[in-house]
């Protein structure tokens, strides 16, 4: 692929993101993430991370949920 289309097709990709919000939607994540990380659940997972290591903590935390990434897809 000539890198002149790449550029125009990450030119437009880009600008159609832009349009919907990334740059907000950045600033959200970023506040929510801080805010999760200092709630007593933030702290217990931290706490368990410590404790066990961070792969179980997070097995145990997705388990109830179901991980569908223990599993190969098979494609």
């Amino acid at each position: 692929v000539p890198v002149n289309q790449l550029i125009m097709v990450k030119l437009a990709m880009n600008t159609a993101l832009y349009q919907q919000g990334v740059a907000t939607s950045r600033m959200v994540s970023t506040v929510f993430d801080g805010i999760a990380r200092h709630t007593p659940e933030g702290h217990a997972f931290v706490a368990e991370a410590r404790e066990h290591g961070f792969r179980e903590a997070v097995r145990q935390r997705d388990e109830p949920f179901g991980d569908h990434g223990r599993t190969t897809s098979g494609v």
